[in-house]
């Protein structure tokens, strides 16, 4: 195929920008689980420290994101640590791997999940996202396809899907994660889910960015970051040598936004003409808890 040339599959618009493109690895079915799952993550550590954080973190009735699914794996690891009362909205811009992601979700019957074919980012937008082996994303790379793939941003996601509380957001997005991020702006700001993110320096670096970066944009929101190196569980790498981050409010903060939602749950449960006593007492107490509160960080 000639170079540049462009083709439509399954209404999906593909650019071939070398003469031959290499085939990724076989996306492989699982059963969350199985004795073939189990040894699959012994022989991969990486896998399996993703898979063991995750299930740290998430709570049964959680609702979580996942970005950047590909065949599935930490969806369904998401949803069965959320059980029934919770949710897992996936993500996965590249049809092949969003088609196994879904597959996998039906072959492991999970019910609540669902995969989304879109790419997120800090608009809402149709831009080149590069396929290369097993992996995908905004950077460049050799023996690759590029795809064209539509993208929006968490908020415009929660807002039309009337979705009002994310608790865990596991990304793998292999340098998207500051525009990932930045477009979920007010959602880190209002309901400040626990964050959980690969990260890839070099995909980083060739876009003039660092985790350094990532991080410090988090800590402007309030965050304490963490870094990681997922297969050593207990050891602390510096920012540039961790494989991911897992970002949470501060403990301070945390009593802050929780105070603040109070508020908003009284003043909506407020008459419009008068007050009872002890409703307004309640106000006032919790006014001044949130005044003393916020002292303590300024």
């Amino acid at each position: 195929m000639a170079t540049g040339e462009n083709i439509v599959h399954a209404n999906k618009e593909f650019l071939f920008t070398s003469e031959s493109v290499t085939e990724g690895p076989a996306i492989e079915p699982f059963i969350y689980g199985s004795e073939e799952f189990e040894t699959e993550l012994r022989d991969e550590p990486h896998l399996a420290g993703e898979i063991g954080f995750l299930r740290s973190i998430a709570r049964p009735g959680m609702n979580a994101l996942d970005v950047g699914a590909h065949r599935g794996v930490t969806t369904v690891a998401l949803a069965k640590s959320v059980g029934p009362a919770g949710h897992v909205y996936a993500f996965e811009p590249v049809p092949e791997y969003c088609d196994a992601a879904r597959e996998n979700l039906s072959r492991n019957r999970v019910k609540n999940a669902e995969i989304f074919e879109l790419a997120l980012g800090d608009r809402k937008e149709r831009f080149r996202f590069h396929k290369r082996g097993g992996s995908s994303g905004i950077v460049q790379g050799e023996d690759e396809e590029i795809l064209m793939v539509e993208a929006t941003t968490v908020a415009n996601f929660l807002a039309q899907r009337n979705v009002y509380r994310i608790d865990v957001r596991s990304m793998d997005c292999e340098g998207s994660e500051l525009r990932v991020l930045q477009g979920a702006e007010s959602l880190l700001q209002e309901q400040t889910p626990q964050i959980f993110c690969e990260i890839h320096h070099d995909y980083l670096e060739s876009l003039g960015q660092s985790a350094g970066d990532v991080a410090t944009y988090l800590e402007d929101l309030a965050y304490r970051v963490q870094p990681i190196f997922i297969e050593a569980p207990g050891t602390k790498p510096a920012l540039d040598e961790c494989s991911h981050i897992y970002a949470r409010l501060s403990d301070q903060w945390t009593v802050i936004k929780e105070l603040e939602r109070k508020i908003r749950n009284l003043k909506g449960r407020m008459p419009a003409h008068s007050m009872q006593p002890s409703m307004l007492q309640e106000f006032e107490e919790l006014e001044e808890q949130l005044q003393e509160a916020k002292k303590k960080v300024s």
